[in-house]
């Protein structure tokens, strides 16, 4: 299965400082992050460090930073779909302890929120990253992700008040995504957005690896909806790079993402290049016949896939795990109750409510506590992830020498640090994404030993 990992663009505001900017309330929230990771980077080839107080490592391998006037978190690397779930949700509890740590500062409370549009005209990111390796051709890897990520908006859908990028129609839609996607393929992550990202930016070895940067892809609250669009999408990926995938070819890609995300019914026939129309539960139902046949992914998200695709067809409203579907419901219940229309201005508001990190204000912490939410994994397991390293990626040697080497860290990134040493100033190269591990350093007699040893 690939290395896997995610970073979340998070909307950000201060409602009663609206002369704030959001750069300066991100720099704030990253300000007000309370672990030991305010550190240089360098560039690898520069002795020389660059202050940049807003770009740190965490504890946890983690990374958090203000990117395009949001803080923006990226998890370690890890390598289960599990693992990046609870990486995951872990950057939403930094991120939102680091927001009210920013507001008391500030003397004016500071808002986060997990989701991707304003509803006015602009989208913020959530991307995915998945390691191939680099013997894997391109063509090979767009040609087997395409219509996955297209027709997976019927389970990583997180929901929208709006049709169009500015809400310019009234209505609902699955994904909060679909309406900016204006290309097929590119290296833009802000403009002409493409379905699938070009850059070719492996943070490894690239003579080895090639990482695929996903970023057709809804931010999540719903657990269930993080697990089966990380657990899914790894999968399609390690059968891609077997080469034991035979691709599924949309007529108009671009058509039909907005085609499903509209499709509340999941019934919507897509055109394929072979002439056939299938629905884009019928494609994923292939995805996952090919998926499972090659032995790919993680059995339990597989099962869950399955599962999740036959109540879908059944009947949507049955889903209620899901993002889409459980937020749908609550904005019906509304509709119903004051006779709303799509445009009223409460929906709008009960959407961005429902993406709010404050647990007291979301109408997704709600139902969580309620029990109509169901949640994955435990409050223990997150708060380890908050502050722990994965033990099986070289995350773990780096998230160690943030916590434990603090003072002579001069410079780091994901692929090398800079240390400060007896014997002057010695570059880990961090280069193998699966080295580095728990297991290796206790090998060598621990990271002092490694220090020497590199």
């Amino acid at each position: 299965m690939p290395l896997l990992g995610t970073e979340t663009e998070y909307g950000i505001l201060a409602p009663g400082r609206p002369d704030l900017h959001p750069t300066v309330l991100s720099a704030a929230v990253v300000d007000a992050h309370a672990g030991s990771a305010t550190l240089s980077r360098v560039d690898p080839d520069d002795p020389i460090p660059i202050e940049d107080a807003h770009n740190r490592f965490l504890g946890n391998g983690a990374r958090l930073y203000v990117d395009h006037a949001h803080p923006e978190y990226s998890t370690p690397e890890v390598t289960s779909p599990r693992a990046a779930l609870l990486a995951d949700l872990a950057g939403d509890a930094i991120v939102a302890r680091a927001a009210v740590r920013a507001g008391e500062r500030l003397g004016t409370p500071v808002r986060v929120f997990k989701n991707n549009t304003d509803g006015k005209g602009a989208s913020y990111g959530y991307h995915e990253n998945y390691l191939f390796d680099r013997a894997t051709p391109w063509d090979r890897i767009v040609e087997g992700m395409l219509a996955f990520l297209v027709t997976r908006l019927v389970f990583t859908g997180a929901g929208r008040v709006g049709l169009g990028q500015a809400s310019d129609a009234p209505g609902f839609q699955l994904s909060q995504r679909a309406d900016f996607f204006e290309t097929i393929t590119g290296l833009e992550t802000t403009v002409r957005r493409p379905l699938v990202n070009t850059r070719d930016e492996p943070h490894a070895d690239a003579r080895r690896w090639r990482r695929l940067h996903v970023i057709a892809g809804d931010t999540n609250r719903s657990e269930t909806s993080t697990l089966l669009k990380l657990g899914t999408a790894s999968a399609v990926a390690a059968a891609i790079d077997a080469g034991v995938f035979r691709p599924l070819l949309l007529a108009d890609p671009l058509g039909a993402v907005r085609l499903v995300s509209r499709d509340l019914a999941c019934e919507t026939p897509l055109e394929l290049m072979d002439g056939r129309r299938l629905t884009a539960i019928e494609i994923q139902r292939e995805y996952h016949a090919q998926v499972s046949a090659a032995g790919c992914g993680d059995t339990e998200v597989n099962a869950l896939w399955a599962r999740i695709l036959d109540r879908l067809a059944d009947d949507p409203m049955t889903c209620t795990e899901l993002d889409w579907v459980a937020k749908l419901a609550l904005m019906e219940s509304f509709r119903r109750r004051d006779d709303l229309g799509w445009d009223h201005p409460r929906l709008a508001q009960l959407d961005l409510a429902w993406a709010d990190l404050d647990g007291r204000a979301s109408p997704y912490a709600a139902l969580v506590r309620a029990g109509r939410m169901p949640r994955l994994t435990t409050d223990d397991e997150v708060e380890r992830a908050v502050t722990e390293p994965p033990e099986d990626t070289r995350a773990y040697l780096r998230g160690r020498l943030v916590t434990e080497r603090t003072s002579e860290v001069l410079g780091i990134d994901w692929s090398w640090i800079l240390l400060r040493t007896r014997q002057g100033r010695r570059r880990l190269r961090l280069e193998d994404p699966l080295g580095d591990t728990a297991e290796d350093v206790r090998a060598v007699g621990g990271l002092d030993a490694l220090i020497v040893r590199s």
